[in-house]
This record gives structure tokens, C-alpha cells and sequence, in this order.
């Protein structure tokens, strides 16, 4: 041990400071009875080499004392260090009459453990089911690029439309996984997966996730958007709220049977705008609705109109989930088996554009009649 590390020593430093603070009365006690008696000052100075050997004999007794005192944490430093070379599922033993301070910290520190296996657990499962997800429509592109080869000229019209058809309608897979998953590591890592901000009109947006959702919707299911006449102002990123409501929307769709109903709703209360997603499908079980929002999690496959829409990442409901807490919101689950599922999303409300440009703002303005 060199010098700096021998003065960042916690015994070294206790010692010192025990020797120094029962020195310092014997000293002050020592000044008293001298002046008491009336004898000069200057007598007292002839005591002082006798202070020499008593700083030693304390310096040696503190320095065992320090020692014991210290043995707690040395124990636990010495268990902490041997969690480098420990499986992570192993815990620090906690011993009934050590002190509480070390008894706490070996909890604390149990703690910590059960944090991180969590989170490796999550990381492992993560990327197992990311290279799941991106191992299907790898073999599925493979499989028919090597017909593609194999056949060559020779192949039929038909087959070849539909292996390309494939090629395309996979690798559009792949590009959504990927964006998907890159959305969801920049929220992992503190980054802002939302843009630049401004007051929109929740019934802008809405009318908005309508016009699309016309279009790919099946004729024997009807799909109703009731917005109020009054606008309803909120301070986010509209490209990223129709993200969330069409995903919504289209999953509403995908659980919703033939002669079914999806219904989106828009209203204003207590200072939030609530937007609820309401069908009439096969509902979610209690133990899926634990889970919903988990990432990769899906609803068995059988249960959905996933064949008709094509099956997802299982990545939608956790972005979902992601955009809104950005937007300081919060979504909600209420779902009945065969009875149909509502999730409902509530925003906070914000001033009207021209209140919000008062208070230094400057959002886009709506447009005028």
C-alpha cells in the first residue's frame, strides 16, 4: 500500500481521529489544572514529552479498536468481491447479529442482485424472441431465393409472382421489426423517441387514424369514430399519437368477428383528453392482460384475424405504451372473454395555440375558416 492509499485507509483514518479526539481533553484538562493553581503557563510545557509515549499507547489501542469496529464492513467487502467470480443467482448471506447498518447494506445489496437477474432475464428473453421474430422471415426470404436459383428460367409465372410477392412482404417485416426494436432500444436508453412537439388537435388526429383505417377494414366489420365538435387541444406529436391509435384500431379490428363493431370515442374530462378503443371481439383473458403490453407478447395466434391482416412483432401495444407515458399520458386495459375489450388512453390537455403562444410557445396554429 503507498502512501495515497495508506491516507484513504477508513482504519487509518479512525485511529487517528479516536487518538486525536481522547488526546484533546487530556490536553484541555491538563491546561485547566495548571492554570488553577497559578503556576505560569510555561510550566506545563515540561509535561508535554510525556504526551509523546500516551499518543502512542492511544494510537496502538485505537488502532485495534478501529480494527474491530471495521470488521463488519471488511466481511462485507470481502463478500462483495467474490460476486465477480459468483453465479449471479447467489446472494449475500445475512447474518442475524451483525450490526444493522452491514445487515442492511448485505440486504440492500441482495436487492440490488434480485434487480439485476431481473433485468438479464428480461435482456435474455428479449434477445431470444427478437431473433425468433427475425429468424422467420430470414428462412422464409431464403427458402424462396434458393427456388428462385434453383428453377431459374424455368419457373412458372404464377410461382414466381408469388415468391417474389413473399420476398417483398417479408422483408417489409423485417424493416418494421427493425424499426420497431430501434424505437424501443432508444427509450431503453434514455433517448427521445418523439419529435419536436406542438399543439395539435386530438380530432385532427383521429380523423386522421379514420382515413386509414376505411380503407383496410373489411366491409362485414363496422368501424365508428365519434368525435365531439369542439376541439381538443393536446401538446405532443401527432405523427407518433396516430401510430398509437392505428395500432390500436388495427388490433381492435384484428379481434373483432364478421357483423362485429369497433368504436373510437374522443371527450374531455378533468383537464385529459380520454380516447377509448372499444370492439365487440373475443375479449382478453385475465392472464393475458397481465402481459398485453410486454414486448413480443402475443394473444394466441387462433384468437385473431391474424390471417387476414398478417401476424404482428408483438411489438405494437409495448411502442404504444412507450409513445404515451412520452406524451404524459396512460393506457388502460378492461377486457371480457367473447364480450370484447376497451382500451382506453388518456392525454393531458393543454392551452388553446393562442394561449400557448402567449406563454412563449409556438405551435402550429390551426387553420382559419
Amino acid at each position: 500500500m503507498d502512501k495515497s492509499e495508506w491516507t484513504k485507509s477508513m482504519k487509518v483514518r479512525m485511529a487517528m481521529v479516536m487518538t486525536l479526539s481522547g488526546l484533546l481533553p487530556i490536553a484541555i484538562c491538563h491546561i485547566i489544572v495548571f492554570s488553577s493553581t497559578g503556576a505560569p503557563i510555561e510550566e506545563s510545557f515540561r509535561f508535554v514529552p510525556l504526551y509523546v509515549p500516551l499518543l502512542a499507547l492511544l494510537l496502538f489501542v485505537n488502532w485495534f479498536l478501529a480494527d474491530i469496529i471495521l470488521r463488519p464492513i471488511t466481511q462485507l467487502l470481502s463478500a462483495t468481491t467474490k460476486l465477480v467470480t459468483m453465479d449471479i443467482r447467489q446472494r449475500l448471506e445475512v447474518g442475524a447479529h451483525e450490526p444493522i447498518e452491514t445487515h442492511e447494506l448485505r440486504k440492500s445489496f441482495n436487492k440490488l442482485l434480485n434487480n439485476l437477474e431481473e433485468s438479464l432475464n428480461i435482456q435474455c428473453q428479449f434477445v431470444a424472441d427478437a431473433s425468433h421474430e427475425l429468424r422467420t422471415p430470414l428462412t422464409s426470404i431464403q427458402g424462396y431465393t434458393k427456388l428462385l436459383l434453383r428453377r431459374g428460367s424455368n419457373i412458372d409465372a404464377n410461382l414466381l409472382a408469388e415468391a417474389l410477392q413473399t420476398i417483398s412482404d417479408e422483408s417489409g417485416r423485417l424493416i418494421r421489426l427493425v424499426s420497431d426494436l430501434l424505437q424501443l432500444a432508444r427509450a431503453d436508453a434514455g433517448q427521445a423517441i418523439i419529435a419536436q412537439q406542438e399543439v395539435v388537435d386530438m380530432r385532427d388526429v383521429l380523423m386522421s387514424v379514420e382515413d386509414t383505417v376505411t380503407v383496410i377494414a373489411p366491409e362485414q366489420i363496422e368501424v365508428k369514430f365519434i368525435v365531439p365538435q369542439t376541439s381538443m387541444y393536446v401538446y405532443a406529436d401527432a405523427d407518433r399519437l396516430k401510430q398509437v391509435f392505428l395500432n390500436l384500431t388495427n388490433n381492435a379490428i384484428k379481434a373483432t368477428q364478421a357483423g362485429g363493431k369497433v368504436t373510437v370515442t374522443l371527450r374531455a374530462t378533468g383537464g385529459q383528453a380520454i380516447i377509448r378503443v372499444i370492439d365487440t371481439g373475443i375479449g382478453i383473458a385475465p392472464a393475458d392482460q397481465q402481459r398485453i403490453f410486454d414486448r413480443f407478447y402475443r394473444v394466441e395466434r387462433s384468437r385473431t384475424r391474424s390471417r387476414l391482416y398478417g401476424g404482428g412483432t408483438g411489438l405494437g401495444l409495448a411502442i404504444a405504451l412507450t409513445i404515451i407515458k412520452a406524451h404524459g399520458g396512460t393506457i388502460e386495459l378492461e377486457s371480457e372473454l367473447n364480450k370484447g375489450s376497451t382500451f382506453t388512453v388518456k392525454l393531458p390537455l393543454t392551452d388553446t395555440p393562442v394561449k400557448a403562444q402567449v406563454a412563449g410557445q409556438t405551435p402550429l396554429l390551426p387553420p382559419q375558416d
